[in-house]
């Protein structure tokens, strides 16, 4: 493995050589000046050096000096790897004292290493020309060299008066610039608080469906964005045509909180009506009503802007602002009221939205109550008997649910399920329905079957499916020996286990043509004997401690 010494006082340079070299292959040294690096090769001579030349304590042509006169080290070729010295006569130098190459950076570090390989190979075979040992004597050194580095300062002094003369319309730049930076970081921290209000109005809509607040929000970055000393929304109303108060920030008298604006009249009916900002500065003339001019005068007010909110094409509303000085709106701060419009707009047309949404799903909800209300009702006036089963049943169902905590999202879907647990029986013909006498064998297994046809009426329709556990299962045992699918313990869903108690204590203590009625004692008894047979005995435990705290003390 080559030996290779690499001098430089930059220490991220000899890291990428130590990195580059190691990487093919070759053991490197490293110094960071000509004195450290003479000092190490006499204790561990390197198979080559490659130096810098601009260094401290001594540069890379002295140590080259120093290196030809040593004769334990005068042998080991000598390259030179400069990014500061790229004169030719800089070049010339060097290998007068005995260097082997010099090389300009940056190279490659292909084109590098096979420098390197041909400077060793060429060592190695004898090819190099060992330096005298006087290959110069040391005024000639001297002079030489004192003659690059004059040729150095000539050119660095030349840079310094191009510098410098740069350097001064630099400054008279700078100067511009300076001006120039300071209005642009004004401007961009106006552009800045203009985004982040925006932002902020954006949060509000989206994080809350409460006008009111959402307005609030708006109104407050209308007057910090905008600098007025006042402002409003007017909210339209299509059925009255008229445009009434909703929200408003800097008023002195609550006048504003009585507008009513028909559309076309006023300065916000003109607004809406023409779809175009309405500006008004000075005293007013008599283009504004009575009531609008009283107020504009008691405010104190000397310039006003109205602007339509427009959403989806349609007309939401009125965003006025006032000052009470005067003031001539620039292009850009009528772009920014147009802009917090249509955040306003937004607002209101979401809020309209999800308030006509929860109206809608409000009147859904009533209608599918309705509706199942209906199906039951008709149960039970097909069975007289049993008529007033379902709701009391799904009373105490719903009683007992809750006293087990069970979620109100839950409690909904119990109550739909018990309303239509016995549903399915539409499917079981009259003369066994009705049937007064002992049913056959025969007629239970068409009895039984209304469980699944309750399965097939609903389980299409998606909005009762959640409800379809108790007309499905609530005819299953805990044990598992009940019907249609056999479940036992916790494979029957919680629903059908709670109502399946409520459902057996009701058909117990209720009359019926052909058998008085149990008292609630005997029903206690039975529920208490079938818990961990036909019933969950946590539910059994929850309905008895309910039976309990109904009971007188």
């Amino acid at each position: 493995m080559n030996k290779i010494l690499i001098v430089d006082d930059q220490q991220q340079n000899l890291y990428l050589m130590k990195t580059a070299l190691g990487g093919h292959g070759y053991q490197v040294l490293e110094a960071t000046n000509g004195v450290e690096a003479l000092a190490l090769a006499r204790t561990d001579p390197p198979d080559v050096i490659i130096s810098d030349i601009l260094m401290p304590i001594m540069d890379g042509f002295s140590l080259c000096q120093e290196w030809m006169k040593d004769e334990l080290l005068r042998s080991i070729p000598f390259v030179f790897y400069t990014a500061t010295y790229t004169d030719p006569k800089d070049e010339e130098l060097a290998l007068s004292l005995g260097a082997t190459r010099f090389i300009i950076k940056p190279v490659e570090l292909e084109e590098f290493v096979f420098i390197l390989e041909q400077v060793i190979a060429e060592f190695e075979a004898g090819l190099l020309t060992i330096p005298e040992k006087s290959l110069h004597e040391e005024t000639t050194y001297y002079r030489m060299y004192n003659e690059v580095l004059v040729r150095k300062l000539e050119d660095k002094v030349l840079e310094l008066e191009k510098v410098n003369g740069a350097l001064e319309e630099d400054i008279v730049e700078r100067k511009r610039a300076e001006t120039e930076i300071t209005r642009l970081f004004e401007e961009s921290q106006q552009r800045l608080r203009q985004l982040e209000a925006l932002h902020s109005i954006d949060i509000a809509i989206s994080a809350s469906m409460d006008l009111r607040t959402t307005l609030s929000v708006l109104l407050r970055h209308v007057e910090s964005i905008l600098g007025v000393d006042a402002a409003d929304i007017l909210l339209f109303s299509p059925a009255l045509q008229q445009f009434r108060f909703s929200a408003g920030r800097g008023f002195h008298t609550a006048d504003i909180e009585y507008a009513n604006v028909r559309m076309g009249t006023s300065f916000a009916g003109r607004a809406a009506f023409e779809r175009q900002v309405v500006l008004i500065s000075g005293r007013l003339s008599a283009q504004s009503d009575s009531d609008f001019s009283a107020m504009y005068e008691k405010e104190g007010f000397f310039a006003y802007a109205g602007v339509p909110l427009i959403a989806k094409g349609e007309i939401k509303g009125v965003l006025e602002v006032y000052r009470r000085s005067p003031h001539e709106p620039e292009p850009e701060w009528l772009n920014l009221l147009d802009t917090l419009a249509g955040q306003g707009a937004i607002a209101i047309d979401n809020a309209q939205l999800f308030d006509n949404l929860q109206k809608s799903n409000i009147d859904l909800a009533q209608a599918y109550d309705a509706t199942i209300a209906g199906w039951s009702h008709a149960m039970d006036l097909r069975d007289k008997e049993t008529e007033g089963h379902t709701q009391r049943v799904t009373d105490l169902t719903l009683k007992l649910a809750r006293s087990m905590n069970i979620s109100e999202s839950q409690l909904m879907h119990i109550r739909r399920g018990a309303l239509l647990h016995d549903i399915g029986k539409m499917g079981v013909p009259d003369n066994i329905l009705l049937k007064t006498d002992e049913l056959t064998e025969a007629e239970w297994e068409k009895m039984r079957k209304h469980t699944e046809f309750a399965y097939e009426m609903l389980s299409s329709i998606r909005y009762l499916q959640p409800a379809l556990h108790i007309p499905y299962c609530h005819h299953e045992k805990w044990d598992g020996t009940g019907y249609p699918r056999r479940l036992k313990g916790e494979e029957i869903p919680l629903a059908a286990r709670i109502f399946a108690v409520a459902d057996v204590w009701d058909a117990v203590t209720s009359d019926r043509p052909y058998r008085k009625g149990w008292s609630e004692e005997k029903a206690l008894a039975y529920i208490k004997e079938q818990s961990g047979k036909y019933f969950d005995p946590q539910i059994v435990e929850a309905f008895l401690k309910l039976s309990l705290d109904k009971q007188p003390a």
